[in-house]
C-alpha cells in the first residue's frame, strides 16, 4: 500500500492563516489614538498633609481636580495646585479605571503641572498649534456626578490676554462658567483640540481661565516631538528624561510613586 501523500496547501488557504494571524496580533496590540475632549480627560483625586498653602490660599486635605493626556509621551497636563504637595494622587479615566500617578513637572508661577502613570493612557488630545482667538467657540468637560457621564460645556473665548501690574499675561479668559473640581482640566476648540489647561475659576462669577498649551509646552520643553528634551528645565523631576514605554495588553496594574 502506498503512503499518504501530502496535500499541497493552496494559495487561498495561505491567504486564509495570513489574515488569521494578521487579525491575531492586531487584537494583541496596544492602540493608540488621538482623542475627543471626554476620551482624553481624567479625574484626580489627592490627598495631602494639613495646612499646606498655594500662594497664600490654603489648599484642602482632600481635594478633586481634572487633567488631559497629552502627546507625544501621553503625560497628564493638571493645574499645580491640584496636585501641590499632595502625598497620594489617583486618576481615573472616562471608562473608571484608576491609576495612581506622581508628579514630574510643576511650575507654581504659572499654575501648571505634568503627572505621569506607569503604564501610559492609549488616548491623548490633539495639541492646536495656532493661538486662541477672541471670539472662537471653546469646550470644557465637565465633572460628573454618581457615576453619570461627563459633557462638554461650551462658550465663547473673552480674552486670550490679561494685564496685571502693567505686564501682558498669556490667559485665556474662557467665557464658560466652572464648578468645584473642573481645575485642571483641557480647554478645547470646536475641532476637539487642546488650547489650554484651566488654572483658574472666577471667585465671584465662576468663569474659568485658561492657560495656553503652548506656554506649558515651553516651561516644560514638551510638545516638539517623540522624544525627550535634551535639556530638562528646572521645574521638572530628573526622571522627566525618561519617557514612558508603550504599554502592554499583559502589564500589571500601575503601582506608581506618588511625590
Amino acid at each position: 500500500m502506498n503512503a499518504p501523500r501530502n496535500r499541497p496547501l493552496s494559495m487561498g488557504s495561505l491567504s486564509s492563516a495570513a489574515l488569521r494571524l494578521l487579525a491575531l496580533a492586531t487584537a494583541c496590540a496596544p492602540s493608540f489614538a488621538i482623542a475627543g475632549p471626554a476620551e482624553s480627560s481624567v479625574w484626580i483625586d489627592v490627598s495631602r498633609e494639613g495646612d499646606v498653602r498655594f500662594n497664600g490660599y490654603r489648599l484642602p486635605r482632600e481635594a478633586e481636580g481634572m487633567g488631559v493626556v497629552m502627546a507625544p509621551a501621553r503625560e497628564i497636563a493638571t493645574a499645580a495646585h491640584v496636585v501641590w504637595q499632595a502625598e497620594s494622587i489617583t486618576i481615573t479615566d472616562l471608562r473608571g479605571a484608576k491609576a495612581r500617578a506622581r508628579v514630574v513637572c510643576i511650575d507654581k508661577e504659572v499654575d501648571i503641572a505634568l503627572l505621569r502613570v506607569e503604564r501610559p493612557p492609549a488616548h491623548f488630545a490633539a495639541i492646536r498649534a495656532r493661538p486662541a482667538i477672541t471670539g472662537e467657540l471653546v469646550g470644557v468637560v465637565d465633572r460628573p456626578e454618581h457615576g453619570g457621564a461627563p459633557h462638554v460645556d461650551s462658550g465663547a473665548i473673552g480674552a486670550t490676554r490679561w494685564t496685571v501690574n502693567g505686564i501682558p499675561v498669556a490667559l485665556i479668559f474662557s467665557g464658560i462658567k466652572g464648578e468645584k473640581g473642573m481645575s485642571g482640566g483641557g480647554l478645547f476648540d470646536a475641532a476637539g483640540d487642546l488650547l489650554g489647561i484651566v488654572i483658574r475659576i472666577d471667585s465671584r462669577l465662576g468663569y474659568l481661565s485658561a492657560l495656553p498649551v503652548a506656554e506649558l509646552c515651553t516651561r516644560f520643553s514638551r510638545c516638539a516631538g517623540g522624544r525627550p528634551p535634551a535639556n530638562l528645565p528646572q521645574a521638572c523631576d530628573p526622571s522627566a528624561l525618561q519617557w514612558p514605554s508603550p504599554p502592554s495588553r499583559h502589564a500589571p496594574e500601575p503601582r506608581a510613586a506618588v511625590h
